[in-house]
C-alpha cells in the first residue's frame, strides 16, 4: 500500500499537559520494564510516559517515577479553549462533558476553570513523539491535520515539540480529512476585473490562470476588441493552499510491493520546488494572502499538485520508486547548492525534477556532473549551458520559432516574412527557410498594399510570418491584410505568442479572418485528453487545473514512465510521447538534450484555437 513519509524542518512547539489523573509514586526495582509496571497499575505506557517524560529514554533501578491511583481525570481550562475541542480531545460527547460539570452549558467556560472528565478514557487515542518528528508530520501520518491537533493539544500553540511527548489524535472519523486530498485546499471567489491602459486578452488570461476562449466565453463582447476601463468577468478566481505542504521532505514509497523486488531495480526520483519555507510560514494564516499576490509560490504549489496527481495515478503500475519533495530555496537571483547536497543525500538519485530557474538549474547540473543523475529543467525556456545529463522538458524560444519555419516548409507555399529584427533578425529566416521572402521594417512603418503585392503569390497560400512590436505597424498590416484578401488567399503567421496581436485594437475577427497560426508549447486546443485530465483534477481539487497544474502533471507522468522504459539512463529520453497539454520529443543538440515538440495553432472560425494538421 501506499506510504507518505513526511520530514519537515520548521519551528514547531512544546507541551505541558494540563490534565493528569491522580498519581503516587513507584521505585523502580531492578529488572523492572515501563510495561510491567503499566501493567502493575492498570495503566498503559503512554500514560506513563505522560507523567514521566524522562522514561521515554528508558528507566534505571531506584528510580522515581509517577503512576496513576485513580481513573478519574480532571482537565484545566486554557485559554480560547470550547467546549466542543475539550470533548474532542477526551473522545467523550459534548452532552456528557456538560452532565459530568453542571452550568458548564448555561454559563460557559472560565480560564483556569477545572473540568471532570470522570469515566473518559482520555488516554485511548495518543501516541508518543519519536526522534525527529513534527507536528506536521504526525498529523499526516495519522490522517489528521495541524488544526484538529492544535484543537485536542491547545498547549502545542507555544514551545517546541520534544522527542516523549503524548499527543491526543481525534477519533472522531466524520472529522477526517483523506489523506489524497487534504495535500491541498482551494479558495475560491467570483471575480470581475477592470481593464487596465495597454492590458491585452492575452495577458488578462494568463494573470488569472483562464484561457482566452473561457474569457470569450464569459464576455462575449470581447470579440469587438478589448477597451480600457471594460469590465469583466473572470469566472472563479482560484488558489492553491497547502494544509500540510510546510515539507522539506516528502517520500512516496511503494512499502510492501517492494518486499520481492530486486534492491538494484529500484530508482529514486527528487523533486526541487521553491517553497522557500523560511519566508513562507503555512501556519501562519497571512500566508494566505501571500499566495494570492505572490505568483511565484502560486506557480510552484500549482505545479506540486500537478505532480502530486500524476504520481497517484501511476501507482497502480506498481513501480519500484522512492520520490522525495526537497524544498530548493531557490530565487531568480541564486541557489545554495551546497547547503543542499550537505543536508539531503542524493548519492542514490536518478532523476532530479527541478531547479525552475534555469541559471539554477546549471548550477546543480554542474554540482553533479560527475555522477549519473539526470537533471530536468520543467519549466524554463531558456537554452542555460549545454550538460549531456541535463534534460531541458520546455522547448526553448530559439526551438519553437524554428520549429514554426519546419512546418510552413513543409506546405510548399509563398512565405513572406516581415521583421522589425529586434527579436529576430533578418538572417534568421536566411538559415532556416532560405526560401522566404524578408521584408524589414522601422518602429510605427506601414506596410504599403503596393509592396506586400510584389511579394505575394495568386496562385499559392501566402504565410505572412509576421514579428514586430510595434502597434501602430500590426494595426495597418492587419487592415491591408484584410483588403488583400479578396486577392489572394493569406495566413498570418507568428514565430511566438505575440501579445501585441491581442490588443484592444486588433479584433479576433480579423485574426480569426486570416486564419492567425502561430507556435505553442502548450496545446491550447480543445481535445478529450485535456478534457478527461481537467475533471480528474477537478474532482480531485475542486478546480480547474492552471497551466502550471498541467505541466506539474505532464511533466511527473512523462519523466516516471520514461524511468521504467529502459534500464539504460542514457537513452530514457529517446522516445516521443504525448501527454495532456505538452508533448515531448528530445534531440541531443550541442551537447545538451532539448524537447522539441511545439505545436502548431491557429484561430478557427468558432472562435476557438486548433491544431493545424
Amino acid at each position: 500500500m501506499k506510504r507518505i513519509i513526511v520530514t519537515l524542518s520548521v519551528i514547531l512547539f512544546t507541551c505541558t499537559l494540563y490534565a493528569q489523573p491522580a498519581t503516587k509514586k513507584h521505585v523502580v526495582k531492578r529488572g523492572e520494564t515501563i510495561t510491567q509496571i503499566a501493567k502493575k497499575y492498570n495503566t498503559s505506557n503512554n500514560v506513563l510516559f505522560l507523567l514521566n517524560p524522562e522514561a521515554v529514554k528508558g528507566i534505571s533501578r531506584s528510580q522515581v517515577l509517577q503512576v496513576p491511583i485513580t481513573s478519574e481525570v480532571q482537565h484545566k481550562v486554557q485559554a480560547k479553549e470550547t467546549a466542543y475541542g475539550i470533548s474532542k480531545q477526551y473522545n467523550i460527547s459534548i452532552e456528557d462533558l456538560y452532565q459530568l460539570n453542571p452550568g458548564l452549558e448555561e454559563y460557559g467556560l472560565k480560564v483556569k476553570q477545572i473540568l471532570n472528565i470522570t469515566g473518559a478514557d482520555s488516554f485511548k487515542n495518543t501516541i508518543i513523539v519519536q526522534p525527529g518528528e513534527t507536528i506536521y508530520g504526525i498529523a499526516a501520518k495519522n490522517n489528521t491535520t495541524v488544526s484538529e491537533l492544535y484543537e485536542i493539544n491547545p498547549e502545542l500553540r507555544v514551545g517546541s515539540l520534544k522527542e516523549g511527548q503524548v499527543i491526543k489524535l481525534p477519533v472522531n472519523d466524520d472529522l477526517r480529512i483523506d489523506q489524497d486530498k487534504k495535500a491541498t485546499v482551494f479558495s475560491q471567489n467570483a471575480k470581475t476585473i477592470i481593464v487596465k491602459p495597454k492590458e491585452t486578452i492575452y495577458n488578462i488570461a494568463r494573470t488569472n490562470n483562464v484561457t482566452q476562449q473561457d474569457l470569450l466565453k464569459w464576455n462575449p463582447r470581447l470579440r469587438e476588441g478589448l477597451k480600457e476601463g471594460d469590465t469583466l468577468i473572470v469566472g472563479l478566481y482560484q488558489t492553491a493552499i497547502p494544509v500540510e505542504s510546510e515539507t522539506t521532505v516528502a517520500e512516496v514509497n511503494q512499502g510492501e510491493r517492494l518486499i520481492d523486488a530486486n534492491k538494484n531495480t529500484i530508482k529514486e526520483l527528487v523533486f526541487l520546488l521553491p517553497f522557500n519555507l523560511a519566508s513562507n510560514n503555512f501556519s501562519n494564516p497571512s500566508v494566505y494572502k501571500n499566495i494570492q499576490s505572490n505568483m511565484f509560490l502560486n506557480m510552484t504549489l500549482e505545479f506540486y499538485s500537478g505532480a502530486q496527481l500524476a504520481i497517484k495515478d501511476l501507482e497502480s503500475r506498481n513501480y519500484p520508486l522512492n520520490i522525495r519533495f526537497v524544498d530548493s530555496k531557490e530565487t531568480n537571483r541564486s541557489l545554495d547548492v551546497q547547503s543542499l547536497k550537505s543536508d539531503f543525500d542524493f548519492a542514490d538519485t536518478d532523476v532530479i525534477i527541478g531547479p525552475f530557474f534555469q541559471k539554477n538549474v546549471d548550477a546543480i547540473s554542474e554540482a553533479f556532473k560527475n555522477q549519473s543523475t539526470l537533471i530536468v529543467s520543467p519549466l524554463s525556456t531558456s537554452e542555460g549551458k549545454p550538460y549531456p545529463r541535463q534534460i531541458h522538458a520546455m522547448p526553448s524560444n530559439e526551438i519553437v520559432k524554428k520549429e514554426m519555419l519546419k512546418f510552413l516548409k513543409t506546405k510548399q507555399q509563398n512565405v513572406v516574412a516581415i521583421t522589425d529584427e529586434i527579436k529576430t533578425p533578418r538572417n534568421f529566416f536566411n538559415s532556416n527557410l532560405p526560401s522566404a521572402k524578408v521584408m524589414t521594417v522601422k518602429r510605427d512603418e506601414k506596410v504599403s498594399a503596393g509592396d506586400l503585392r510584389k511579394l505575394l503569390n495568386n496562385t499559392e497560400v501566402n504565410y505572412i510570418v509576421y514579428d514586430a512590436r510595434s502597434l501602430t505597424t500590426s494595426i495597418e498590416l492587419i487592415r491591408t491584410l484584410k483588403d488583400l484578401l479578396n486577392e489572394y488567399k493569406i495566413y498570418l503567421v507568428g514565430l511566438e505568442k505575440n501579445d501585441i496581436l491581442d490588443s484592444s485594437d486588433i479584433s479576433i475577427d480579423d485574426l480569426i479572418a486570416l486564419n492567425y497560426t502561430f507556435p505553442s508549447v502548450t496545446n491550447d486546443s480543445d481535445n478529450l485528453r485535456k478534457s478527461n485530465f481537467h475533471s480528474k483534477y477537478m474532482a480531485a481539487y475542486g478546480k480547474k487545473p492552471t497551466r502550471f497544474a498541467t505541466r506539474g502533471y505532464d511533466v511527473t507522468f512523462d519523466v516516471i514512465l520514461r524511468m521504467f522504459k529502459s534500464n539504460q539512463d542514457a537513452k530514457i529520453f529517446d522516445s516521443t510521447t504525448q501527454q495532456t497539454e505538452n508533448n515531448f520529443s528530445y534531440t541531443n543538440e550541442n551537447g545538451g538534450v532539448y524537447n522539441t515538440a511545439v505545436f502548431i495553432l491557429y484561430y478557427d472560425k468558432d472562435f476557438t484555437i486548433k491544431e493545424a494538421r
